[in-house]
Formats: C-alpha cells, structure tokens, sequence
C-alpha cells in the first residue's frame, strides 16, 4: 500500500488534472455531501470527469463514506434498482444501484440492516419540478465492516473537514480565496453557504466518538482534539486512507426523485480498533493506504 494520506485532499493533485481515469476518493459527511449540489466538469473532453462542489471549498468526483445503513428497498419498475439510507452522525444520505453497478446492486439485495458499510460512489444529482435540487451516491464498491472502522472514518472525516474548512476561513481573513473553488463556492452558493453548519456538524460527529467540541474562538481546538483522539485510540494511531480504485463509466442509472431527513445515529461506545480487520475492510473495498 501506498503512504499517500498527506495529500488525499489536495487540490493540486486532484483538481488540477483532467485525465480520465481514477480521482482521489474525498470524505465529506452527509451534512455536507448533501449541499454538494453544484456539478461541473473542467474541461470540455467528451470524458472529462464530472466534478461536485463541496461548500467547504472542494472538489469531489467520488467519495469514500463509511455509514450505516438503515434500510434497503428495491424502487425499481422494470428491473431491480436498489436503495439504501445510509446514516452517519450527520445525517442521511441515499446510494442507488441498478444494472449499471451489478456488484453493489447483488450486495445490497443481501443486505440485512442495520449494518456498518464502507462505500467508495460517485454523486449524482436530481433536480426535482419545484427547483431543488437532491444528491445520491451511485456506488462502485461496498462492502461490511466493523464499528472500529466506522469510528475510524468519522474522526479522519472530522480532520479533513475541519482542514477544509479553515482553509476556507484563512482565505476570508486574508481577503484572498486559497483556491479558486471556495470562490466557486462563493459564487454557486451565495447567502446559502454558511460554514457554521458544518462545523456544528463536526461537533455532531466529535461527541458521537466521544471528542469534545471544539468552540469557535478556540483556534487551537483542532490541535487539541486531534492530540485526544489519538491518545484514546486503541490499538495503534490514526491511520487515513485514499481510496483510488479503478473510474467507473459515467453511463449508469438515473436517480429517482428521493430525499431523507436527518437522523443521526445512536451513540456507541467505542472498543479497541483491530488494525488488521481494519486493514482487511480497506483492502476489500479497493483502497490503498
């Protein structure tokens, strides 16, 4: 595997390229993910990949998401077409998977909620007749894995969020945008963009781990909780992951016109993290470390 967390997220190795093929996979909580409503596309390649704009000032063309899902139903007509609610301590959000995504279509059909799922998809969105527009995940792996790893993704999502989410408040104190996508967002989003729900959001996912939030004129918060939830991890330090498996063709199933409410989940008392299922549930899911 190789070490490439320190630059999972960044712009410049995932952004500034418009190759086809594979795209770093980013973490976004579901809060997020769901404002993720603007898609474009940086080059006018007949294959160029389609890009969503994350509010917090990046870009994804697929995602890595551990959740749980709550509830899976065939909504297709003429053929299966399977859904699944997926929660993380932020919210809901839906993966849809058809004919197009044969793998993760015959999992799902299996599936017995509740179970914990590491997901890599790309987002698709519907606009609905009265103008919203709603975000789902088209899934190109997925598989099960343990509440450890779960908890795992949520303190490395609460990093690269809170990461994200400074940049973007540097860039207002300094009067200059860090990249042009948190201009983007300006210009996309506009009054409805608003930092404060997702870092409410991410005091959401601290306490569902046991981490303490982090208050707004603390500017040494993040550093501090970072410290703790590495001193109570158990069974190794904080590891990241970059998902890179292969691109999937963009020629797949249609949403349907589906939306959920948030409903976080319960909290769970976290037990000592197994590295080597951890690393078992990451090479099942086609990541690399």
């Amino acid at each position: 595997m190789s070490n490439s967390a320190s630059t999972a997220d960044s712009s410049t190795d995932s952004n500034s390229t418009q190759r086809q093929g594979r795209q770093v996979a980013k973490r976004a909580f579901a809060a997020e993910l769901n404002d993720a409503t603007h898609v474009f596309k940086e080059s006018d390649e007949e294959r160029a990949p389609n890009f969503a704009l994350l509010p917090s000032g990046e870009t994804a063309n697929r995602y890595f998401l551990v959740g749980t899902v709550t509830e899976v139903n065939d909504v297709g007509k003429d053929s299966e077409y399977w859904q699944a609610r997926i929660v993380d301590p932020t919210g809901t959000v839906f993966a849809y998977a058809g004919q197009y995504q044969p793998d993760a279509a015959a999992f799902l059909s299996g599936l017995e909620p509740p179970a914990y799922v590491a997901i890599t998809a790309k987002p698709s969105t519907y606009e609905t007749d009265d103008g919203n527009v709603n975000v789902s995940l088209r899934p190109e792996t997925i598989t099960r894995v343990d509440e450890a790893t779960r908890n795992q993704w949520v303190r490395e999502t609460i990093d690269r969020t809170a990461a994200r989410l400074d940049a973007f408040d540097n860039g207002d104190k300094d009067g200059i945008d860090s990249t042009p996508y948190v201009a983007m967002c300006r210009e996309q989003y506009g009054d409805n963009l608003s930092l404060e729900v997702y870092r409410d959001a991410l005091n959401d996912a601290r306490e569902d781990v046991g981490m303490d939030a982090v208050r707004d004129d603390d500017a040494d918060g993040e550093v501090e909780v970072e410290a703790e939830a590495e001193a109570d991890t158990k069974g190794g330090s904080t590891r990241v992951y970059d998902a890179d498996d292969a691109d999937q063709s963009d020629d797949g199933d249609h949403d349907t016109d589906s939306n959920g409410e948030s409903d976080p989940e319960g909290e769970t008392e976290e037990g000592a993290i197994d590295e080597a299922a951890l690393a078992s549930a990451v090479a099942n899911a086609g990541l690399e470390e």
